[in-house]
């Protein structure tokens, strides 16, 4: 088990990279499709799965909004 699934499913270290959200959520897929999980299991996999959207949705949007922030800078924010 990664470190990260270690962790409690709601607590995701400041530090994890979008890659290794993303990563982790491909391992909680396969997990899904590959195994027959208990029910206990499954939904704290899908705690998992859903802290980790949350996640990568808020990096995402910092990203986006960091992004516009310099084309705002540099004049282009008219540019899509």
């Amino acid at each position: 088990m990664s470190d990260l699934m270690s962790n409690k499913p709601s607590s995701i270290d400041e530090n994890t990279s979008y890659d290794d959200a993303v990563l982790e959520l491909q391992d909680i897929l396969h997990q899904m499709q590959s195994t027959e999980l208990g029910v206990d299991e499954l939904t704290s996999r899908l705690q998992r799965a859903s802290a980790l959207l949350e996640f990568c949705q808020k990096r995402l949007t910092k990203t986006e909004a960091e992004v516009q922030a310099v084309l705002k800078r540099l004049g282009l924010e008219d540019v899509e």
